[in-house]
């Protein structure tokens, strides 16, 4: 048995510029040669990564071993909510999942298709645009803002809290993804505080229909819950029904378009579950999340100490050959169903995204319309990723079409 932190290979450290710019390599070298690597260089005991697919799968499977208790990030924080173990995940999960029904999630489909085509129509004349500022940001805020019944105007802050709140996972000091959450903590607690008054003056009934008042009202052990049981929900449902989604959608006209497959999607629409399950498969929007050990571990030789931090990598294990046949080419002819059981970037088990049904409506939403309204699309320059090495996305994503004349 080698020490811990001996499996490191010396060459990975996830902040590189070459990392960012092009993770699938870095964990194609992680697979092969170190498939427990230690990162020395963060906050005062660094954190482990795991890369192959077997081994990433049971990671997330096992909340027992690998517990979500000091948060899903790399840094050592209390979170809770959904970011806990069962069986207080459980509890939050509850309310939360019945917004995200199938029945409630097919119902949006008519408005999020209006919504996507109201955003097309402010930049269809123009014949170029940043896609991500046009539409992959704008659409999946306004989808969130709607289904926690907040005013879509205040949409430009819910973006900037969400990039402030993703880009402090880069840092190690606690404080600097404080300060994000304090602001989107400040913002949610006056609107609970007056759906608190009216529930109070007017009952249930006087409260609008949305997930916000799903979880105004929901209790646990006869209770309702506080703010400080709530706003680590809300956070998580902000930032993970925008940042994502957006990710989703971006990566996927990207991919698409750099391989010369759009115009097939655009001319197949039956192509599009496709599209949108190898693009979540090929370019996770969350590269991994993390898991703290709740005792000693030894992997592939290496001996993770008790309470280590522990990256494990969806974007490696959807690669992984030993998974899948030709892993590094993006095809459209791969099985749907089978891509949707067994890549990763939604999570596993009880620890599914809630969300998951609804990002990719409105993935195929996006595809579907982006085709029929923009002809000839194309892209126009070179995409600025995400600021977070957590994520993988376009900031920026430069297109260009046919525009009328």
């Amino acid at each position: 048995m080698r020490p811990s932190g001996s499996g490191a290979s010396g060459e990975y450290d996830p902040f590189s510029p070459a990392v960012l710019e092009d993770p699938a390599s870095a964990h194609r070298k992680l697979r092969g040669e170190c498939p427990v690597h230690h990162h020395a260089g963060f906050g005062e005991k660094g954190f482990y990564t795991l890369s192959r697919h077997a081994d990433v799968a049971g990671f997330f499977g096992d909340w027992r071993l690998w517990s979500s208790e000091w948060g899903q990030g790399p840094i050592y924080v209390r979170e809770g909510g959904l970011k806990s173990d069962p069986p207080e995940h459980t509890v939050y999960r509850k309310p939360v999942t019945s917004a995200f029904t199938a029945r409630r999630t097919a119902a949006l489909e008519g408005w999020i298709t209006a919504t996507a085509g109201d955003l097309i129509d402010g930049f269809a004349g123009d014949g170029r645009a940043d896609l991500c500022a046009s539409f992959a940001v704008p659409l999946p805020v306004l989808v969130i803002a709607k289904i926690l019944g907040v005013p879509a105007s205040d949409q430009g802050d819910f973006k900037n809290w969400s990039d402030a709140f993703m880009a402090g996972q880069n840092a190690a000091d606690p404080a600097v993804q404080g300060a994000a959450r304090a602001e989107i903590d400040g913002y949610f607690s006056g609107i609970l505080a007056r759906r608190r008054e009216t529930l109070a003056a007017g009952g249930p009934d006087a409260l609008p229909d949305d997930l916000l008042t799903s979880l105004l009202t929901a209790e646990h052990d006869g209770r309702p819950f506080t703010d400080e049981e709530l706003l680590p929900l809300i956070l998580l449902l902000l930032v993970g029904g925008n940042e994502t989604t957006t990710s989703l959608i971006a990566n996927a006209v990207w991919r698409l378009l750099l391989l010369g497959l759009w115009d097939e999607v655009r001319s197949r629409p039956e192509l599009v579950d496709a599209a949108v399950e190898e693009s979540l498969r090929y370019d996770p929007p969350v590269l991994g999340l993390f898991r703290t050990n709740t005792r000693p571990v030894v992997l592939h030789g290496v001996e993770i100490p008790e309470g280590s931090k522990v990256h494990g990598l969806y974007a490696s294990a959807n690669r992984d050959p030993e998974a899948w046949d030709d892993p590094d080419t993006f095809r459209l002819d791969r099985d749907v169903d089978d891509l949707r059981r067994r890549h990763l970037s939604f999570g596993v088990g009880q620890y599914l995204c809630p969300g998951a049904a609804l990002a990719r409506l409105e993935a195929r939403v996006a595809l579907r319309l982006l085709g029929e309204r923009l002809p000839g699309l194309r892209l126009a320059g070179e995409p600025a990723r995400v600021d977070s090495f957590m994520m993988w996305g376009p900031a920026a994503l430069p297109i260009a079409w046919d525009a009328p004349a």
